[in-house]
This record gives C-alpha cells, structure tokens and sequence, in this order.
C-alpha cells in the first residue's frame, strides 16, 4: 500500500512540474484556419500563400527573424556576399543538414531547386524577375553556390529567403529525379524540422517532427496538424474546448476571446486590402480612368474599417501601398492622395465617362489566410457600387477557383481582391512588378508602360537613393491612374490556447514562425 501511495504521489508531483504531457509538453499542435487559399504541397506551384505548413517542411537558402530580417542562423546559407560589381552572389552552405530521405543537403540540390522554381512549370510570384535576372548557377564546392546575374542587383538573397515567396526552398535533386513531379506532389520531402505525413484535401495537412534539426533542437510538439475550418464559430468552438492551439479569427470576435482570457496575438497593419479588376480591360468600362476613379470614391473606408473590421483597420489610399516600406524609400502619402467619400463625385464621374445610368460587374465572393470576413467586405463593397448605379453580380466562390479564373483571365473586368501581405522595400518591389509588370504572368492591375519603365530599372540598380526615387514615381503613378482600389490596412487577430506560452508570430507573410513554438534550444 504504502509503494502504491509513494507512487501515486510521485506521478501527482511530475504532473505539476511538468504538465500533463510531460517533458516534451503537448504532444501536437493545431492550427485551424479559414482558408488555405490553395492545397499544394509542391513549392513551384504554391508560392507563398501555402508558406504556413510548407515552411516546416522545406529549409529556405536564406533564413530571417521573426521580424523579417536576413538571418545568417535560419537559413541553409551561414554567409552570402556580392561580387564588387553586384553581379556574383556566393552562398556558403550549413554542413550536415539532411533531407528526410537521410542525404544530405549540398550545392547541387541548391542548384537544381532554383532552376526548378524559375522553371516553366512553376507558378510562384517572383519566379519571373528570377528567371529574367539569373544567367548562371554554379557549384565549385558541395557547400557552395554561386548566383551569377545579368545585371547587377541588390535583391537576389532577400528573393531566396523565407521573407517572401517559395523560389528559396531547398528539395532534394535525387529523389524528385527518382520518382517525379507528380509523386513528389502527393509525398514531398525536406530537409525541415517536419516531414509530411498526410493531406486530406479540404480537412487537413498533418507533419510529424525529426528526431532533431538545425533550426530548433528536438521539437517539442511530436505532430503539427493544420486544419481547415471556414466556419469561424466552428473554429472558436474548437479553441474553446482546447482542440485547436491557434486560430485565425475576425476582428469583431476579438474582445469577447479576450474577455474569456485567450491571448490574441495581433499584427498590425499585416496586409493592404485591394480590389483589382481582371484584365484585360480593352472593352471594359474601367478602361476609362474616370470609371476608376468613380469606383474608388464610392467607398466610405473608414466606415468600413468600423463595420466589417471592428475598428481594426485604417484606411488605405494607395494600390499595391505596403506602409512597411514607406521608410525605406522615402514614400509620403499626401492629403491630397486620400480618397474622399464622395458618391455625388462618382456619379458624375461615371456620366462624363459616359455611364451615366451604369454598367454591369461581377464581384468574386471568397474568403483568405487571415481574412475571414472576406465573403462580408465583398458584399459592403458590393453595396457601395450599386449606390452609385453599378449593376452588381455577387458571385461567393472558393478562392482556388477565382484563382484560376484570375490566371486565365476568363473574366474580363471582374474584382477580386487580396489581403496583401505587408512587406519592407525589396516585397514591395517583388509584389508590384509581379501585379502591375505587363509582361509578368500574373499581372492582372495594370498595362502601363511607364510603369513598366520604371519597374525594369529597380532590379538593375544598386544605389538605394536611385531605387527610391524610382519607386516612389511608381507609387505615385500607380495611384495618380487609381490602378485599383486600395481600401483598408488590416491589424490581424490571431487568437491562441491559453497554454500555448511564449510565441512571437512575427512579420512574415503567411508564416507563423511556428519554429520558437515547437524549438527545445
């Protein structure tokens, strides 16, 4: 009896020094989400917004902090420099980093997972100014990679880094060569603190830990499962009863987690919310620099930033404006640059473009990443366009679908519209050439030559004042032509566990920066 009760009182004593689950803590981790915005597993064909779970899997060449700045400790690269004349970048390799095949990691894979990222198939947003800048890639050493360019450019390490898209994930050369795009886009493998396990598609994606990694020792959560829970009453429920760990939530459910202790975990100002129409626009009524005008002053942002945002917002006046890199290049946004809520301008606008009794366009319905009222902006902006005599067709549909339509350009002079993720000068420069670049893939706002002018000198300069005053011209032009609506900076709410503890959810587009979550160092 008395071994029963010494051994009932040590159990009692580990549980309270160490909780339920022991040393390693909770055995998973769960993170629900709204949306996944597209399912892919493959890093060519998802780009950034598929960063979330893709980021544990995959080692990117170069690392950053949680704040977005290069890191010479989270990145395959321990050190990078430029040739004097910018034209040679060297990437020196970490040793020892393995693949979950068991190889090890070495300049070759480097080599061979950026050409595929700059490849045909790869649908990512910045293969395209990669695939215009790179002339070489060469490997002098297993631990050594040298970038060579066809102008000189500042913007080759933050391009490959885990600060923007995917074209930086490292993938294994001899397995995809062994079994192919289409096995590694069913069982992908990394060299990243987890590996794949299983997706079931519209459910969930579930990674299971190494033993150990470079990044973050032994990771403490043996599973991490990303779920996909659109209903957002279904989500908090699941966070309520500690069935999830994380959870993205609307800005008007905020006060109430918090009243019941859940921490939230805002990022301010994380994206710029923006209407675009599909090109092309030859026939289309937005051609006419009035109709886009019209479109912009119909909108009362700040009365959408309280209704639809609960308060968390602030107006936006600027397409494609990410306030993040207003510092770096010296940008202002001037009163005169703020759109006014005018619908008696807007009216008149349209009749002397010649709409007086209005035109007709369909709005895409869809929910984001980070944007569970995606579905209810669209109707409030929906609402405002008809005041002014613009005949809408509210059509809700699931993001991957108005993706394709979007890269299809099956529907000329349709909105869509996109929480674009904040971003420092170099994101900024990456997002606009890769929307407003004519000649990119994925331009759908604007065909403007000027502009085009101007994005093509960025990538070749290397003297930031020059960088900047180009930039700002482009902004300004961007917004003097009103190449789409601009409406709100989004603050986003992010509510967790109550005993998840410490975590920094960073600055990041589409990344939680799981790695200080799950890091035993």
């Amino acid at each position: 009896m008395k071994t029963t009760l010494a051994l009932v009182a040590a159990l009692l004593s580990l549980t309270l020094v160490t909780g339920p689950a022991g040393a390693q803590g909770k055995p998973e981790l769960t993170v629900a989400l709204s949306s996944f915005s597209t399912e892919v597993l493959d890093p060519v064909l998802g780009g950034h917004i598929v960063k979330y779970y893709l980021s544990l899997m995959f080692d990117y060449l170069v690392g950053v902090t949680p704040d977005g700045q290069p890191s010479k400790d989270g990145g395959l690269a321990t050190r990078w420099e430029p040739s004097q004349d910018h034209r040679r970048w060297t990437f020196h390799l970490r040793r020892g980093v393995k693949f979950h095949t068991g190889e090890e990691v070495t300049a070759e894979d480097v080599k061979f997972s950026l050409q595929r990222a700059i490849g045909k198939r790869s649908t990512t947003g910045y293969a395209g100014p990669l695939r215009t800048l790179i002339q070489d890639i060469e490997t002098p050493a297993p631990d050594r990679v040298v970038i060579v360019t066809k102008e000189p450019t500042l913007i080759i390490p933050t391009y490959l880094s885990r600060s923007l898209s995917t074209e930086g994930m490292i993938l294994p050369k001899k397995y995809l060569e062994a079994n192919g795009d289409d096995v590694f886009a069913r069982k992908p493998v990394g060299s990243g603190p987890y590996r794949f396990v299983e997706q079931v598609t519209g459910s969930h994606i579930k990674l299971t830990a190494v033993d150990s990694h470079w990044r973050i020792g032994a990771p403490k959560y043996k599973t991490v499962t990303f779920k996909l829970v659109p209903e957002e009453t279904t989500r908090v429920a699941l966070l309520r009863r500690g069935e999830v760990d994380i959870a993205d939530v609307s800005r008007d459910r905020v006060a109430e987690l918090e009243r019941e202790g859940f921490p939230i975990h805002m990022r301010r100002e994380e994206a710029v919310l923006t209407m675009w129409w599909i090109l092309p626009r030859d026939n289309q009524p937005t051609k006419d620099k009035r109709v886009r005008e019209a479109l912009n002053l119909a909108v009362d942002r700040s009365e959408l930033a309280q209704s639809i945002f609960a308060g968390k917002a602030e107006p936006a006046f600027v397409p494609m404006g990410l306030s993040w890199s207003y510092r770096d290049l010296g940008f202002k946004v001037t009163p005169e640059m703020h759109y006014p809520y005018d619908p008696a301008r807007a009216k008149a606008l349209l009749a002397e473009a010649g709409y007086g009794g209005g035109f007709s366009m369909d709005v895409y319905a869809y929910q984001l990443p980070g944007l569970p009222e995606g579905r209810a902006f669209a109707e409030a902006m929906a609402g405002y366009w008809q005041k002014i005599g613009v005949k809408i067709k509210l059509i809700p549909v699931d993001y991957p679908a108005f993706r394709k339509n979007w890269f299809d350009r099956a529907t000329p002079g349709a909105v869509g519209y996109y929480n674009i993720a904040n971003r420092d000068w170099i994101g900024t420069y990456a997002l606009i050439e890769k929307m407003a670049y004519s000649k990119s893939k994925a331009s759908d706002v604007v065909n403007d030559p000027e502009i085009d002018g101007m994005l093509e000198q960025v990538p070749r300069q290397t003297d930031k004042e020059k960088i900047g005053v180009l930039m700002r011209n482009v902004y300004t032009r961007l917004r003097s032509e009103h190449y789409g609506v601009p409406v709100v900076y989004l603050h986003s709410p992010y509510a967790a566990s109550k005993k998840l503890g410490k975590w920094t959810i960073g600055t990041v587009m589409y990344d939680f920066f799981i790695d200080e979550l799950a890091s035993s160092k």
